[in-house]
């Protein structure tokens, strides 16, 4: 609709929904901080034990990356992220519930599974096959949901738990993410069976051809090819830098 109606290529839109679910995954994901002396108020828990669950979700989450990266190239992206935040939704529900430390502890761990799914190792493929020479400015508009979320979620999770207490905010994350967040993206990410950004036909030897096709962008390579590079190792090790 906004394509027929504002003339916007389904790329762009593709773009937009992409940060919508970047924006409630990491804006849930960094409230953490807000629960942390309402936990420990609540149940006794040291800090030390409710930080080692954020811990044990971001090891859970690194170890899952590549498997999330697996599922992108096997199933449908976009499916596969909407999957994730909803997982990510119904862990935040459930921690609106828990009652015993270990029980915060598995939910955290299923939400770090949920918001893997969703994470850019799936959703960097939903923007990247959508465009070519524009593909740098477009990860980087997808990407800024992450800091718009953190910037509008955490202020908005301290407001609510200041008002009601710490398990209504958590039952507002959960819906933000159920009731809006995945509504919102999915209608967005409808448009992905549109044709590239930038695939204008151009002419070459005589033949019409493609902005994306003159250089093929998209052949990509294999593992074992891939390990042979040494652009490879350098952004493997800038992640754990």
């Amino acid at each position: 609709m906004l394509t027929r109606r504002f003339g916007i290529h389904p790329g762009w839109i593709i773009v937009i929904g992409v940060a919508v679910i970047l924006f409630g995954t990491a804006g849930s994901r960094f409230s953490f901080g807000v629960f942390l002396k309402p936990l420990t108020d609540d149940f006794g828990w040291s800090r030390g034990s409710l930080s080692g669950a954020l811990a044990i979700t971001g090891l859970s989450t690194g170890l899952l990356r590549p498997f999330a990266g697996w599922f992108a190239d096997r199933f449908d992206p976009a499916r596969v992220a909407l999957a994730g935040v909803a997982i990510g939704g119904v862990a935040l529900f459930g921690l609106s519930r828990v009652q015993e430390l270990w029980q915060l502890y598995a939910l955290f761990i299923v939400m770090g599974i949920g918001f893997t799914l969703a994470s850019p190792a799936t959703l960097t493929k939903l923007v990247s096959v959508q465009f070519t020479r524009r593909r740098g400015l477009a990860l980087s508009l997808a990407g800024s949901g992450s800091a718009v979320g953190e910037t509008a979620l955490v202020p908005l999770s301290a407001v609510v738990l200041a008002l009601s207490g710490w398990r209504s905010a958590y039952v507002v994350l959960a819906a933000i993410l159920l009731l809006g967040i995945i509504p919102i993206a999915f209608m967005l990410l409808r448009a992905r069976s549109a044709p590239r950004e930038d695939s204008e036909p151009a002419e070459k030897n005589g033949k019409k051809t493609t902005a994306a096709c003159a250089w093929m962008p998209d052949e990509g390579m294999s593992l074992r090819e891939a390990v042979r590079t040494p652009i490879f190792w350098a952004l493997t090790a800038g992640f754990f830098t």
